[in-house]
């Protein structure tokens, strides 16, 4: 049976679910701001005289510059997944400290993630991490499912 959702929202255990989403979304826009500013401005512009056949390249290969905007991609991608299982839980007035829970080891995760993109590019450490976020995502959604509505 759900609970009103006066006493839900007031819960402390939804309360820090939803400071690790804020603290997820802060770090995503320290490095949305650091990325402009450490970012490398000399991009190629497009040749309208160049020859059709040789495609140009628009994103920099390699370079702290590419490893930051990867980093970026991470925090932006995982802030909008944990906000959307966040929100399915809030409105079903779902789990709360498994949510809680669930919530912060998705946030560890996260920095990890971002901290990793930013040292090594492999496709293989993203597929890991990959799993370990969708994993947590579906088991908040569940719980939401299973406990609320």
């Amino acid at each position: 049976m759900a609970v009103p959702l006066e006493q839900f929202i007031s819960d402390s255990h939804v309360r820090l679910a939803w400071i690790a989403f804020f603290t997820l979304w802060v770090l995503w826009g320290l490095v949305y701001t650091i990325r402009f500013i450490i970012g490398d401005s000399n991009k190629p512009t497009p040749d309208p005289e160049a020859n059709q056949s040789e495609k140009k390249v628009w994103a920099q290969q390699g370079g702290y510059s590419t490893r930051l905007d990867n980093a970026h991609r991470v925090l932006f991608e995982n802030t909008l997944l944990l906000f959307s299982v966040l929100a399915l839980n809030t409105f079903a007035t779902g789990s709360t400290r498994a949510v809680m829970i669930l919530s912060w080891i998705f946030f560890a995760f996260t920095v990890v993630h971002a901290f990793t993109e930013v040292a090594v590019d492999h496709r293989f450490i993203r597929l890991a991490f990959s799993l370990v976020f969708y994993g947590v995502t579906l088991a908040i959604g569940g719980l939401a499912f299973a406990q609320g509505f």
